[in-house]
């Protein structure tokens, strides 16, 4: 068995082939990384520019059976990141020979830790399934049979555990806050995305993540370009209010993203794609859940229930689409205010995910 570095077009093409077999033999899961992986390798994105990525195949007698993406950034630089994992069943030596790779090379940029289930950036994605194993995947969510958290269980990591929450679309809940929100529609104004001003709106989009974030777990700076590339690629699918800003005095302190659980128009097995492009134009109507993605506010603005507000606006959007339930993208479990607002909007915890970490 050994460990092969993915350098030229053909061993790309063996990793991705591997990974599209994978997802459509199971027929459960929708692959939405397949596109930024592909990206990735073609250097077409400007998220490699300031990062050192390595792809590695496992193969044991020329087969590959297990493989995964390593990623060093400068601006996370205590953690080396172990990145689309995917693997065959009862490989354990494989996964362990590819953890052991990730950690080598870690320790090569005087890394503190490795970290497993972070995909570059959080907003590529974070953490692996640990439940609810038997359904599809909600759009940009993570999907992964039991087996690949049995390998990382057995190496004595460190956990990290998220979770997301889901409920029917209503205002039951937030007319609670009626008062509130009347102080915050005074006090605040709110704004769709203005894809005529595209520049000026994701600039916006990436400064607040900036400032609003700053401190969170895993997470580190964006630059104005990686985010205009990430949004220009959502807004093929998304409307203007699917990114919603509130100002103060004119000046941005807050934003809330969302979008049609676009799974939905697509069958287990599949790789999102072109074709769903199509099928949300004449299909787009008929999706049931809407995802609440994330939502940032800056510091000085969290005490004034501004993230009420901007949670009325996603409410007043997602009918407007049609949209009657509603599942939330993964909350680490340590932030307790975030998992408070989801637990005074939303009927239940639903689905679990951890991270895996290890000092090196």
């Amino acid at each position: 068995m050994e460990v092969i570095e993915v350098k030229d077009h053909k061993e790309q093409k063996l990793f991705l082939d591997f990974r599209r077999k994978l997802y459509k033999e199971s027929s459960l899961y929708v692959d939405n990384n397949l596109f930024l992986i592909q990206e990735l390798f073609s250097g077409k994105t400007s998220f490699v520019n300031d990062k050192e990525i390595y792809a590695f195949n496992v193969k044991d007698s020329n087969n590959i059976v297990c493989q995964g993406i390593v990623v060093y950034a400068s601006d996370l630089s205590d953690y080396i990141q172990l990145c689309f994992f995917e693997s065959l069943p009862g490989q354990d030596e494989a996964a362990k020979l590819l953890v052991d790779k990730a950690i080598e090379i870690g320790k090569k940029h005087n890394c503190k830790k490795l970290v497993i289930g972070l995909n570059g950036h959080v907003n590529y994605g974070l953490g692996l399934l640990c439940d609810h194993y038997d359904e599809k995947n909600t759009f940009s969510s993570a999907a992964n049979p039991k087996f690949y958290n049995d390998y990382f269980d057995k190496m004595d990591l460190e956990k990290v555990y998220l979770c997301t929450y889901r409920s029917v679309t209503d205002h039951t809940r937030i007319e609670r806050y009626a008062s509130l929100l009347r102080k915050i529609k005074k006090n605040y104004e709110f704004k769709s995305f203005d894809k005529k001003n595209f520049d000026e709106y994701s600039k916006i989009y990436t400064d607040l993540n900036n400032q609003a974030f700053e401190g969170h777990r895993y997470y580190y700076k964006r630059n104005y370009k990686e985010d205009k590339e990430m949004l220009k690629e959502l807004f093929l699918f998304m409307k203007e209010d699917s990114l919603i800003f509130a100002f103060k005095d004119g000046e941005p302190v807050g934003f809330v993203m969302w979008y049609p659980d676009y799974n939905e128009l697509a069958k287990g097995g599949e790789v999102f794609g072109v074709r769903h492009f199509f099928r949300n134009i004449f299909m787009g109507r008929k999706i049931k859940y809407g995802k609440l993605m994330e939502y940032g506010v800056l510091p000085q603005h969290r005490k004034s229930g501004l993230v009420m507000g901007l949670l009325d606006q996603v409410y007043i959007s997602m009918q407007g689409h049609g949209i009657q339930n509603l599942v939330s993208s993964w909350v680490l479990e340590e932030n307790v205010d975030s998992n408070s607002v989801c637990q005074a909007l939303c009927d239940e915890k639903y689905k679990r995910y951890v991270v895996y970490e290890k000092e090196i």
